[in-house]
C-alpha cells in the first residue's frame, strides 16, 4: 500500500484538485461531473449522493 494525497477546492458547481501529479479540473451538475485529470485525461462521471459509488468513464 502507497501514501497518496489529493486536496479539493469547489467553487460553486467547479472544483480544482491538486495532487502528486499534478492540477486537475471538473465541472458538475445534476450529479454528473466532467473533468479533465492531472496527465491530461478527460472523463464524465456519475455518483448517487451519499452512498460513495459512482461510476466514471474516460474520454479518450
Amino acid at each position: 500500500m502507497a501514501w497518496r494525497f489529493r486536496k479539493s477546492k469547489n467553487i460553486g458547481p467547479f472544483r480544482a484538485t491538486v495532487s502528486k501529479k499534478g492540477v486537475g479540473t471538473s465541472f458538475s451538475f445534476l450529479g454528473f461531473r466532467f473533468g479533465v485529470s492531472p496527465d491530461g485525461r478527460k472523463y464524465w462521471s456519475f455518483g448517487i449522493p451519499g452512498t460513495g459509488f459512482y461510476y466514471i468513464k474516460n474520454l479518450n
